[in-house]
């Protein structure tokens, strides 16, 4: 990825861009059944990475919505996770995440993490299972719990921080297991699209305010649009944003985008995507 300023400059030039784009996406269906019989690894958070591997990704949504509502309301987070159900959901809907293949592995990483922080900040248990995203997520939840995530940005920081961690892991992972068939390009491809998201959610503050320094006096309706999206883009209690952002990438990445390892690629990527992703948030308002 560029650097920071280099970043925040071509964040902020693809989006004002994107701003006049007018196009529809279409919303996915979200599977809702809940499941018949709760496992004991459910009940502590205990579920091991390959316990969770091994579930298909229905059943992982499932389990992700479980430890929200059974879980995560003490802790003033049941509504914390939606962007990784909106993740899941593509899955299931273009059939991707079978148990063994990279992108399995991949979100693996992401639900054990999640377990294993709430856990900890439950008081179920101090293993992290190796996964350096479990006491990032600790740290999230416990600061959920005590009312010290108010601030916006600080909270979008601290979420983006440890979803990171945890898919480092997950994608290490799947790349150490000699089984494990490595990833196609439009998979790879797919994967540098949310490399951006979570970009834009740890530097919300510099971006938000570079909007307000350029815009918010020479065009106020320009800077508000800009910041609105940007809020409904990394909102972590909407499924919506993902499930459409994800679908929009994944096209994307049936093409020959670029993986974005230098300054010219991370243009590609951001004048691809985020056209089409201010066209969708006009679109769901």
């Amino acid at each position: 990825m560029v650097p920071l300023n280099a970043f925040f400059c071509l964040f902020l030039g693809a989006l004002i861009n994107a701003l006049p784009s007018n196009i529809a996406a279409r919303e996915a269906l979200i599977p809702s059944d809940p499941v018949d019989i709760t496992p004991a690894c459910w009940q502590d958070l205990s579920c091991s990475f390959h316990e969770i591997e091994d579930m298909n990704m229905d059943t992982r949504l499932e389990y992700v919505r479980y430890m929200q509502a059974v879980h995560f309301d003490d802790l003033n987070a049941a509504n914390q996770f939606r962007p990784i159900e909106g993740v899941i959901t593509f899955f299931i809907d273009e059939n991707l995440g079978s148990p063994g293949s990279w992108v399995s592995y991949v979100d693996a990483g992401i639900v054990e993490a999640i377990q294993r922080g709430g856990a900890m900040a439950l008081g179920l248990g101090t293993f992290d299972g190796g996964n350096p995203g479990s006491s990032k997520w600790d740290t999230f939840l416990t600061g959920m719990e005590n009312g010290e995530l108010g601030d916006r940005n600080d909270h979008d920081r601290t979420w983006s921080l440890a979803e990171q961690a945890a898919t480092e892991y997950g994608k290490a992972t799947a790349e150490s297991i000699s089984m494990v068939g490595a990833p196609t390009q439009q998979q790879l491809r797919w994967y540098q699209f949310t490399q951006l998201f979570r970009a834009i959610m740890r530097n919300r503050s510099k971006i938000i305010l570079l909007i307000r320094t350029l815009f918010l006096f020479t065009n106020p309706p320009l800077a508000l649009a800009a910041e609105a999206f940007i809020d409904w883009l990394t909102d972590t209690t909407n499924i919506k944003p993902t499930q459409i952002g994800c679908k929009i990438a994944w096209g994307l990445s049936e093409f020959d985008v670029p993986l974005g390892a230098n300054l010219i690629d991370d243009v590609k990527l951001l004048k691809a995507l985020l056209p089409k992703l201010y066209d969708a948030y006009k679109e769901s308002k």
